[in-house]
């Protein structure tokens, strides 16, 4: 009696946003080019990158790539919402450029998970972050930012799954998912698209999933090692923001912005505190000042933009 052949594993592409980060991008794509998997395509968006990004990229990996060309930096969500229009597979693994996958089965693992677990709509696999100085290990999130603030946490509650969001370094999702929540939103440009996106995945009626069995090292912060800090301070904080202002009853925005804008003066106090008595490094303390300046700054805008809005025509 013949048997039948096995049915082919789900295809998968594997999506990289470059933005001068080349040298680590190098490292991640060696890793997927070493997994035992079959159905896997690799799509590699440079962000408009200048230099010798593209050129790195190019000769060393040649066809084994799909090198698609940005000519501007449209920012980490909009390149993954360009790639995946490349993608037929069953499924997309969105990989940051400073990750590494460290298991040959890697994205079997993944995948098996996903099939194991239909409930799911979008998994991650545990990440190490080596550089970090305390936890390095990133583990799923069971709340979202400043959830304890909300007055009313029901519509929260009744969320799918015990898991609120996971680290974007690193995330399996389903393809037919991705395309019916339109993919990332295109409003964030970096920082706060994962936390955005986990959140839809568990409206659409969903759970996140964590899957420890399959494991990557994170470098993190690569795409903005020469980036201004407070022009990096800013990107963070009206991520964050944004996300509350889609997200999170309007009242409760207002609120949560105007006791951060009040919590800033304290931790200026303290920074000024620190400069007279040089309790701190001079770099440090510079850091601080500028993190407490982009939060005053988004605080503020986001106050104009909510109650300016609230007001009659």
């Amino acid at each position: 009696m013949k048997t039948s052949p096995s049915p082919p594993p789900p295809s998968v592409t594997a999506i990289i946003v470059n933005y001068k980060s080349a040298v680590y991008a190098k490292d991640c794509i060696d890793s997927l080019i070493a997994q035992n998997y079959p159905g896997l395509d690799i799509v590699v968006v440079d962000n408009a990158s200048g230099g010798k990004d593209v050129e790195l990229l190019r000769t060393s990996f040649g066809h084994r790539i799909n090198l698609v060309e940005n000519p501007e930096n449209t920012g980490f969500g909009r390149a993954n919402n360009l790639a995946a229009t490349r993608s037929e597979a069953d499924y997309l693994l969105l990989v940051n450029p400073d990750a590494r996958l460290l298991q040959q089965d890697f994205i079997e693992r993944m995948v098996n998970f996903m099939a194991r677990n239909p409930e799911i709509g979008i998994a991650g696999p545990e990440v190490h972050e080596p550089l970090k100085k305390r936890r390095q290990y990133s583990l799923p999130h069971r709340y979202y930012p400043v959830q304890n603030r909300l007055r009313n946490q029901d519509f929260i509650k009744a969320l799918p799954g015990p898991y609120a969001w996971i680290l974007g370094a690193c995330l399996c999702i389903r393809r037919d998912l991705y395309e019916k929540l339109g993919g990332f939103d295109p409003d964030y440009f970096l920082y706060g698209e994962d936390t955005d996106i986990c959140i839809r995945v568990r409206k659409a009626g969903y759970a996140v999933g964590y899957y420890p069995g399959a494991k990557m090292t994170h470098i993190g912060g690569a795409s903005e090692s020469s980036a201004i800090p407070l022009e990096k301070f800013l990107r963070k904080k009206r991520g964050i923001f944004l996300f509350y202002s889609k997200h999170y009853p309007k009242e409760d925005v207002i609120r949560i912005a105007r006791m951060t804008l009040a919590s800033s003066y304290y931790a200026a106090l303290k920074n000024w505190l620190r400069i007279a008595f040089r309790l701190d490094e001079p770099h440090n303390l510079q850091s601080d000042r500028q993190k407490i300046e982009a939060t005053r700054m988004v605080c503020r805008e986001t106050l104009d933009a909510l109650q300016d809005r609230s007001r009659p025509a």
